[in-house]
């Protein structure tokens, strides 16, 4: 498979992949994004496109700034803060500074390493209530807080453990496979469940209280999951609202109104937003002309997508891939 099919059959918005292994599900991911100095300061990309899986995760932003947003919510995070993501809640990640590299690590378990037993006392009352919502943990973690500096401290602890040796030897790459344990780990994964175990307590003590999940809310946020899962996989044709918002069986007008409470931007800015960050993955990736990737990427004119491209990133397509492969 060449590079330019690789970006056009990748993966929904939902992971169907498996972070760890059955017997250890637990996956260890590194994220480095370079600067690019063709674009202009402020300018909003994407590093982490939109998605959910059904594991926890724990974000920890190492290099650079960023805006972590979690089912819709945003969060402004710096070096050192670390947010953390609850089951099957959808969120991605911008950044606004092209001068820096940003370097961000994701820690993604099954709630299965907490507990493996639907009846299990643990699963019961420290798992299922923060699947559930009545539980909810702090979103993002900082060092000028006592008990979030000691949970950063256990994350850091767990990422010491992994070997990233492929990001010593390709540091402009900005995807690698998940990481595997260092040869002199000793108890590595003794270690990693022990730390999680602390990471939890600390956690569920400091949660606060909130309202179980209804039936209605669950429906419309599936719906909506839907709904990017169909604006993923037909970005690159002609789409409207209305066909859009007839794929999850919702009125464009409610749709209009469920999809920004959910994402906190309308279904029209995300469709068009969306198409510009893949083609940026196809300038960097391929060597596709720019009309065609304006072509892959649902816009019929390439003047209309040199001009959305332009006000989005404030620069032009090829300026953007100069940029890149400097």
């Amino acid at each position: 498979m060449n590079s330019a099919e690789s970006i056009d059959r990748r993966e929904g918005i939902y992971e169907f992949y498996e972070h760890g292994s059955a017997r250890f599900p637990i996956g260890m991911h590194k994220t480095i994004f370079p600067q690019n100095p063709h674009l202009a300061d402020g300018v909003t990309v994407q590093i982490l496109y939109t998605h959910w899986h059904s594991e926890f995760e724990f974000f920890y932003l190492s290099r650079g700034d960023c805006t972590f947003c979690i089912d819709g919510a945003s969060y402004e995070m710096h070096p050192g803060d670390a947010a953390f993501v609850p089951s099957n809640v959808t969120h991605w990640a911008t950044r606004s500074t092209s001068s820096k590299e940003t370097v961000f690590y994701a820690v993604v378990f099954s709630p299965q390493l907490i507990s493996d037993s639907a009846v299990d006392v643990v699963n019961e009352k420290y798992v299922m209530p923060v699947i559930n919502g009545e539980v909810v943990f702090e979103p993002v973690y900082r060092r000028d807080v006592p008990w979030q500096s000691d949970v950063l401290d256990m994350l850091i602890e767990i990422m010491t453990l992994y070997d990233y040796t492929p990001y010593d030897n390709d540091a402009n790459s900005e995807r690698h496979p998940q990481m595997m344990f260092r040869e002199d780990a000793v108890c590595a994964e003794l270690t990693v469940k022990s730390l999680l175990f602390s990471i939890w307590k600390t956690c569920v003590v400091h949660a606060a209280h909130g309202k179980k999940h209804t039936r209605a809310d669950k429906t419309n946020h599936e719906r909506i999951q839907r709904a990017l899962e169909y604006i993923h996989e037909h970005y690159g044709e002609t789409i409207s609202l209305a066909d859009i918002a007839s794929s999850v069986y919702m009125s464009r007008e409610y749709f209009t109104h469920v999809f920004r409470d959910c994402t906190n931007t309308s279904p029209f800015s995300y469709l068009n937003n969306y198409r510009i960050s893949r083609a940026m993955e196809m300038l960097e990736r391929t060597d596709k002309s720019v009309i065609e990737i304006a072509s892959a990427c649902g816009f019929n004119q390439v003047s209309y997508f040199n001009r959305r491209f332009s006000e989005l990133v404030k620069c032009t397509p090829t300026e953007y891939r100069r940029g890149r492969k400097q």
